[in-house]
């Protein structure tokens, strides 16, 4: 699927939804002042981070996507958003050690080589500095309705892979300066209204119009076999 089409179709919507995780991580580094989201899509978390008034610590803020749509819409979340059409695994705008803290959300399964990801993310990462990694991790019994180039059912058919064990990620880390603070998964849920507004063509600010599309929003079913596996790992 090309790149343009796929995010006219996987639309990112705008709430004020945001991983715990994340926000622990930017309340508890009052000192951070640099955050770099990349893959960022449309901007949900940065939204979501402004929202939620977790921005203003920030005098540097990237926003790094392969699509000028996406980025496109970027640009209209907050002024101060330095926002850059980029392969996240050669951003060559961001010097080495620039960055407290990134954000990588469900990112590096799309990734032709998630090894470099993790080297680019210590190039530009400050020592210290820390990395919020989430991606797709299913079981054996993982099902969802798409299917990839090579006939596998995935949640997504862009992705160039979907872990299954630890050791496919986890063990890539340790060739670099990067330690691990946490490995947690947890059951992926999918709001059903997001499935439905997306085939309809709703635009990313369906739910910030419209008070009952946000209370329908908390209706969620799991998804069978598929977990949201969030990764925190700090510069050394």
């Amino acid at each position: 699927m090309e790149i343009d089409q796929y995010s006219k179709k996987f639309i990112h919507y705008y709430t004020d939804d945001l991983p715990s995780t994340i926000v622990k991580l930017v309340l508890n580094n009052k000192s951070f002042n640099s955050l770099a989201d990349l893959g960022c899509g449309d901007g949900s978390i940065l939204y979501a981070l402004g929202k939620k008034k977790l921005l203003g610590q920030f005098s540097k803020i990237y926003a790094i996507d392969i699509s000028k749509d996406r980025i496109a819409n970027v640009k209209r979340i907050d002024g101060r958003i330095k926002c850059m059409v980029s392969d996240v695994c050669n951003i060559s705008k961001i010097k080495n050690s620039e960055i407290d803290l990134i954000i990588l959300n469900q990112v590096i399964e799309h990734v032709q080589d998630d090894e470099l990801m993790i080297k680019e993310i210590e190039r530009i990462l400050k020592k210290g500095g820390i990395a919020y990694i989430s991606t797709v991790f299913k079981k054996w019994y993982g099902w969802f309705f798409y299917k990839d180039k090579n006939n596998n059912w995935v949640i997504d058919p862009t992705h160039e892979r979907e872990y299954s064990y630890d050791k496919q990620l986890i063990g890539k880390f340790k060739k670099f300066d990067l330690e691990i603070l946490k490995n947690n998964k947890s059951l992926q849920w999918f709001p059903i209204t997001d499935f439905f507004l997306k085939r309809i063509g709703f635009r990313n600010d369906a739910y910030e119009r419209s008070l009952q599309l946000r209370l329908l929003r908390k209706v969620k079913i799991p998804i069978i076999g598929y977990y949201n596996w969030e990764i925190v790992c700090k510069k050394k």
